[in-house]
């Protein structure tokens, strides 16, 4: 995301208790509740224990003291777009951290590089290798190259952690190969994943998805065994995305301001860099904090997961209209629709999926808007203050109905256009808000001819921004809880970019077409929250009525659910804790039902009278590096 939203410094809370419960409404009636409590807020707070394992690292190179003062205490997840509009928003999760830090044994060392010396594929140098040993500043220069299966990796640190380490437990490792004998230069390559509509493989094909981290794999069956795993190598390298090839240039992605990149580990003492490379134990709890816990393991949504409330949907619909603009192709031919559902429904396993395609008229006025959209000339005057980049929203805000069906709980409105090159905008797509506080709106995806040919289609895309509007962040931008500032990967936080190197979709370096493990555990939280929260908020409406004790067994068993939640959310059991809370939350709907208290969806039309404006979030931060070779 292209900003670096910088907020007030905090107050930090103390976390006192495992459920920390806002002042709920007094009953004078009804069944006696453990667990739920009617109007109450309820925040769920949990213990996690993280490993962080160094792997190869001389005794003393790191200040372990130093290193774990540097890491967070605690974490509160919110809401971070509404919080762009000055809505404050805690989602009910909140984190206490237990450090377990490792400093593995010569044995464990010499079982983990003589793994990698046997998967090690020799290549030539990469582009960036070949660029990094030109500047006069390298004073090491890479000799040769290997390519390492990322996956293959991630999953022996997984299966053979050192003693002490729980690997089912969030782990980070942190890998010096360089200075042994056996060292050989190397990058990691995932090459197993191509897109689905066009069968590019950027893995493959690109020498800027040659990377130094990689994590988050979720099991190949729900009966697997979980692993939370992230790894960071530090003499793997040097490669684009994290920029750590240029050690000359401060500012490497030309915004005016020095940008803070990882070196490889021989730079370290190297005073002839653009910065100095003295602060190798500051680098690795910078990645530990804003990168593995800040963006990967417990990160805040960018819009709010409990998508129109308090009615939360069962059945979402992806209703996907597709503008036909280009006559060289048929946008059909680039979607997938049951790709987009299959990838959503493992993020959201305990919820129904389905998908409808329709074309639409590329003329007229929908035609115009779109050129006022992608030439910067607004179409609607004054109505969103004259930002032209709000145009396909009003256009499409005043005319919702005639795409909507209404067949389902709740629907995402999807605007594909498939336009040639010169019109495509320079963007893949975008999930936009509402333009008044924070709430999400509709989905916006682009293609052309050049971009198909760079290897992309709609369905990808889509599922990405959808991703997006049901609360998914990118691991390249996200909020510090403790400092209370919102980061994107630019400046002194462009070292975010590692956060990228992780299996997800919604990463930009294309080399996943599905969610991570990180992903689903933070969507299961939020909605654990959100489902016990919306109950909470139904009950208030239900113990108002005189017939409340009506339905009494069904409350208590809907309370005997949501305690089940909580249980399994403790024991990190988080898909069959948002399973339990969402079973509690349509037992009290049911009961709302049976005894008529109206339980409303919110409403879709968006309000967008808003007084101020703050940046759009888009996809387009840093395009260019997308499309990097």
């Amino acid at each position: 995301m292209n900003k670096k939203l910088l907020l007030s410094i905090a107050n930090l809370c103390a976390l006192a208790a495992s459920l920390l419960v806002w002042p709920a409404v007094v009953a004078a009636a009804g069944p006696s509740l453990t667990t739920l409590q009617p109007g109450a807020f309820r925040e769920i707070a949990q213990d996690l224990d993280v490993s962080v394992v160094f792997v190869g690292f001389a005794p003393g190179a790191i200040d372990m003291a130093r290193f774990e003062r540097a890491l967070p205490s605690s974490y509160r997840s919110i809401h971070r777009y509404p919080n762009f509009y000055g809505a404050r928003q805690s989602t009910g999760n909140r984190f206490r951290f237990r450090y377990n830090i490792v400093q593995a044994d010569a044995a464990y060392a010499n079982a983990l590089f003589t793994h990698l010396s046997s998967i090690a594929t020799p290549k030539p140098r990469t582009l960036f290798q070949d660029e990094y040993n030109a500047q006069a500043a390298a004073t090491v220069k890479v000799q040769d190259n290997h390519w390492i299966d990322a996956p293959s990796v991630e999953k022996w640190l997984a299966d053979n952690p050192p003693a002490g380490v729980d690997t089912s437990r969030y782990t980070v490792y942190f890998i010096n190969w360089y200075g042994r004998s056996d060292f050989r230069f190397h990058v990691y390559a995932k090459t197993d994943t191509a897109d689905p509509d066009t069968g590019y493989n950027f893995g493959l094909q690109r020498a800027s998805r040659k990377i130094v981290a990689w994590g988050g794999t979720p099991p190949a069956s729900d009966a697997a065994p979980v692993r939370r795993v992230w790894f960071y190598d530090f003499s793997a390298g040097p490669e684009y995305w994290n920029g750590n090839y240029d050690i000359t240039n401060a500012d490497f992605d030309g915004d005016g301001a020095a940008d803070y990149r990882i070196p490889p580990i021989w730079d370290y003492g190297n005073a002839a860099g653009y910065r100095p490379f003295d602060d190798l134990t500051g680098d690795a709890a910078r990645l530990t904090r804003f990168v593995a816990i800040n963006l990967l393991f417990t990160t805040s949504p960018l819009y709010k997961p409990a998508i129109s409330p308090p009615r939360l949907p069962g059945h979402i619909n992806v209703d996907i209209n597709l503008y036909q603009g280009d006559s060289t192709s048929n946008a059909r031919d680039f979607l997938q629709p049951h790709f987009v559902t299959g990838a959503l429904g493992k993020l959201q396993r305990h919820n129904t999926f389905s998908a409808d395609v329709s074309d639409q008229a590329f003329d007229g006025r929908a035609y115009q808007t779109y050129l006022c959209f992608v030439f910067d000339q607004s179409c609607y005057g004054s109505r969103l203050f004259g930002i032209a980049f709000g145009d396909l929203f009003l256009y499409h805000d005043d005319r919702l109905m005639q795409f909507l069906d209404g067949d389902r709980d709740y629907e995402v409105p999807v605007f594909n256009y498939n336009t040639p090159s010169a019109l495509s905008g320079g963007l893949l797509g975008f999930a936009d808000d509402n333009w008044r506080d924070g709430t999400q709106s509709y989905v916006f995806g682009f293609l052309s001819p050049a971009l198909r040919e760079a290897g992309y289609g709609f369905s990808t895309t889509t599922t990405h921004e959808v991703g997006h509007h049901l609360g998914m962040s990118h691991p390249h931008d996200g909020y510090d809880s403790e400092l209370d500032i919102d980061y994107g990967s630019s400046g002194e936080f462009y070292f975010a970019w590692s956060g990228d190197e992780s299996n997800t979709i919604m990463h930009y370096l294309d080399l996943a077409t599905s969610f991570s493990q990180f992903d689903r555990d933070n969507m299961d939280r939020w909605l654990t929250a959100a489902y016990i929260n919306q109950a909470n908020s139904v009950l208030a409406g239900i113990v108002a009525s005189p017939r409340v004790n009506a339905q009494a067994a069904a409350l208590m068993a809907a309370d005997a659910k949501a305690a089940e939640a909580l249980a399994q959310y403790q024991a990190m059991n988080y898909g069959a804790a948002v399973t339990s809370a969402r079973t509690a939350y349509m037992g009290v709907l049911t009961a709302a039902a049976a005894i008529g208290v109206r339980v409303e969806p919110q409403s879709y039309q968006a309000d967008y009278k808003a007084k101020g404006r703050n940046p759009k979030f888009v996809d387009t931060v840093d395009y260019r590096k997308r499309l990097a070779p």
